[in-house]
């Protein structure tokens, strides 16, 4: 009889350690694993990036600034113009010619090269470990058209400037104008602020297409680094 019970007790102590292992085992695997990789599992983070590989880069809609700048051929400039351009010169020799030049600029996130190393996701939300680099982007938008300051002068720069050929050329000579507002825009701190909020609601947008959990990005300023790729030497 006491070898029975005996062997009845150790029955179920051995249930008990095996109960405590199983629990214990599902714990560590719903907590501690997962926390290995910030929160969620490996195969999440292949997902999304897989998903920022596939993308590459990234316009942010929305954040776009439209703007005209300003630039100035002085007499010298114009002289060493080309053959087509010379009923400018024969006109304006003596002055400078001031044009508008209508210019774009966009924000493209660049996404290529992102790894699980360069993110963390806790709790659904995702944040950068690394600044993500974002291309400032200006280019011409429109006919660059002389400034209405001497009507006469002006109808025959406008005469001369309207073709293709004219406008290429002239897109070339203000290349430094363009590099110049891309400078202007990305230090501006209300269009920074105005890319974050729309590349982050650009990101989310993406991390959650076709997917079945809700994933929210969270950026603040250190994590966008703007580079002007419009940048002349």
């Amino acid at each position: 009889m006491k070898t029975i019970g005996k062997a009845l007790a150790n029955k179920i102590a051995m249930i008990i350690i095996i109960l405590l292992v199983v629990v214990i085992g599902f714990f560590a695997i719903k907590y501690f694993i997962p926390n290995l990789f910030g929160g969620t599992t490996s195969s999440q983070y292949k997902t999304i990036v897989k998903k920022f590989s596939q993308e590459s880069e990234l316009v942010v809609a929305g954040a776009e600034s439209e703007t005209t700048a300003s630039h100035t051929f002085t007499n010298d400039n114009i002289k060493s113009w080309p053959n087509w351009a010379k009923p400018i010169v024969s006109v304006v020799v003596g002055r400078n010619v001031t044009v508008s030049v209508p210019i774009k600029t966009e924000f493209k996130l660049e996404l290529k090269g992102i790894t699980s190393k360069d993110v963390n996701i806790k709790n659904n939300v995702l944040t950068f470990r690394h600044p993500i680099t974002v291309e400032v982007d200006s280019q011409q938008n429109g006919l660059i058209k002389a400034n209405n300051s001497d009507g006469i002068v002006d109808k025959i720069v406008d005469a001369a400037t309207s073709g293709a050929k004219a406008q290429e050329f002239l897109d070339n000579k203000t290349q430094e104008t363009i590099s110049k507002t891309s400078d202007n825009v990305m230090n501006d701190s209300e269009r920074q602020t105005k890319v974050l909020k729309f590349a982050q609601e650009d990101l989310e947008n993406l991390l959650n297409l076709g997917s079945k959990e809700h994933l929210s990005v969270e950026l603040h300023q250190k994590d966008l680094k703007f580079i002007n790729i419009d940048k002349t030497n």
